[in-house]
């Protein structure tokens, strides 16, 4: 045996470990991570395939928006078909994310098969000089107050011994870390069994949209995926009723053609089967996030059905939410008690993110494919005329394409809120996503998430417009001197509502529209952490309240 001494352990090169590893890279520690896999080689089969437009914002922060999209397809639509076609409703998924609140530059889903995302985050991972270490399972974990042993096995039997400072569990449904570290995994599994295979498909729908086929048996989708006729199908399938007997077998050519027959409500044909798998459905949860030096991220933390595409969306932001933390202690910026709580943040924000993520899903999955007598009713005589008194509604529509985006997802309890202040109305509150807004930068147009790219937190310090107001000056002033005390730990902004200012650190808000996005009109400083959540927020601007918060906060 050889020990080993190394600062972060990452376990699973999954989308979420792949993520955290080049997330902690970028921010500084790329010499403090191992990043090791059980598996021999790179996976080749998609499962997770639909990117949500938040996940596109973090894939834009950390420079590879361009190689995700080259590996995929814009997602246009979703589209609901009934055996009765005059039901059939559509809702246009590019138009919707453009309120205050949920407004993003990605405004679609992407499909991007999940071997594929592993493959571009790979690639982007070795731009650090980063590799990973595959045929390398932990067998056994064991913490203190310092740190944690862990013995890892090889296929061959050779073990090996890892002293890591923290171990990050990102190795899915069946964790080791998460079993390893005894914390429990609460929850149970859906009696209906699914069939799923990537195939081309023949039939009359225009490739493009996600397909969705309510029926009285339960539910079947068709999500199109890069390539000609390539489609993801699934959908459950009655198990015998002396229930299932635990043995894997492939489904069948004819199991899908079978399930598109009874299900589709337009002639279909499977051409050809690529990949192929049978599955069962769980729903669960750990009571915790992190435990002690150890922590768990994505499906080791939390597994549900695949209702709504949210899993892979959601543990990928599980990471990047705990890169930036993890990394500013390692880099010794934040220390002591401030450590403890920065870190803790993590359980603090993201648990109840997958708390409500396992209920939501858990409802749409009782609807879309329970077999009670109730949910076959809704989906054979009610859904019908639901979705079309529904899901036409253009409020429902923005409501559900928030949900579906995950740009509404908020952190309103996070230990790193602070608020100072009153009477700010619809201004955006601490633990909400920061809002995207056009504006000048360097007297060019921009928008304000290209003000947020980095690993900074960013100041925006708004001059006003009213007899609250505060000039560019008076601001860059302050903005200087934060940017001189914090160093590259900030980036302080002047958003501007003059006409004539002219300053580096000024960004030009000539129409007002960032004020009108952010609902103020005295002058008001916001503070954005590096994930673009906001963390702060005054009125009026204080330079000393500023750089109090701060210093609270990074050191």
């Amino acid at each position: 045996m050889t020990d080993v001494d190394v600062p972060i352990l990452i376990v699973g090169a999954g989308p979420t470990g792949l993520t955290i590893a080049r997330e902690l890279a970028r921010h500084g520690v790329r010499d403090s991570i191992r990043l090791i896999d059980r598996a021999p080689e790179a996976s080749r089969t998609s499962r997770a395939l639909v990117v949500q437009a938040r996940t596109q914002e973090l894939y834009d922060d950390m420079g590879i928006i361009e190689s995700m999209q080259a590996a995929g397809e814009e997602v246009p639509g979703l589209h609901i078909l009934f055996t009765n076609s005059s039901a059939d409703v559509r809702m246009d998924l590019r138009g919707l994310l453009t309120a205050p609140d949920i407004r993003s530059h990605y405004p679609s889903s992407w499909t991007i098969s999940q071997n594929e995302t592993e493959r571009v985050l790979a690639e982007h991972l070795a731009e650090f000089d980063l590799e990973i270490e595959r045929d390398l399972a932990v067998i056994d974990m064991i913490a203190d107050d310092t740190g944690v042993t862990v013995t890892t096995r090889r296929g061959d039997g050779t073990q090996q011994t890892i002293r890591a400072g923290y171990v990050i569990g990102c190795d899915g449904a069946h964790s080791a870390v998460r079993k390893a570290s005894g914390i429990p995994f609460e929850g149970s599994t859906y009696e209906e069994e699914f069939i799923m295979a990537d195939a081309k498909l023949d039939w009359e729908l225009p490739h493009g949209d996600l397909y969705v086929f309510p029926s009285k048996i339960g539910i079947m989708a068709a999500f199109s995926m890069p390539g000609q006729d390539r489609y993801r199908i699934f959908g459950n399938v009655k198990t015998p009723e002396t229930g299932h007997s635990g043995e894997y077998s492939e489904p069948t050519h004819e199991e899908f053609q079978a399930m598109l027959d009874n299900r589709a409500s337009v002639p279909a044909k499977v051409v050809e089967e690529y990949w192929v798998s049978r599955y069962r459905i769980h729903r669960r949860s750990v009571p915790r996030y992190r435990d002690g030096r150890i922590f768990l991220v994505g499906d080791a933390a939390h597994v549900h059905s695949p209702a709504g595409a949210q899993g892979m969306n959601t543990g990928i932001q599980d990471a990047y939410n705990l890169a930036w933390k993890l990394a500013l202690v390692q880099r010794g910026v934040v220390t002591g008690a401030n450590a403890e709580v920065l870190l803790d943040s993590f359980n603090d924000e993201r648990h109840p993110v997958g708390v409500q993520l396992l209920k939501t899903s858990d409802r749409m999955f009782q609807i879309a494919s329970g077999q009670g007598a109730a949910q076959a009713f809704m989906r054979e005589f009610l859904a019908p005329t639901l979705a079309k008194t529904v899901l036409t509604r253009e409020s429902f529509r923005r409501f559900f394409a928030g949900i579906l985006s995950q740009l509404a997802v908020h952190y309103p309890k996070s230990p790193l809120n602070l608020s100072e202040g009153t009477h700010w109305g619809e201004a955006p509150e601490p633990g909400e996503r920061a809002r995207e807004a056009d504006v000048q930068i360097d007297g060019t147009a921009g928008r304000m998430y290209d003000v947020f790219r980095g690993t900074h937190h960013t100041v925006l310090l708004f001059t006003g417009h009213d007899e609250g107001s505060m000039t560019s000056i008076e601001l860059a002033r302050i903005a200087t001197k934060l940017e001189a005390d914090f160093g590259d730990l900030v980036r302080a902004r002047v958003v501007s509502a003059e006409r004539f200012a002219d300053h580096p650190m000024v960004i030009g808000d000539l129409e007002r529209e960032v004020h009108k996005t952010y609902a103020v009109e005295k002058a008001s400083a916001f503070i954005v952490r590096p994930d673009s959540y906001l963390a702060y927020r005054s009125q009026p601007v204080s330079a000393d309240q500023i750089t109090a918060y701060l210093t609270s906060k990074l050191s």
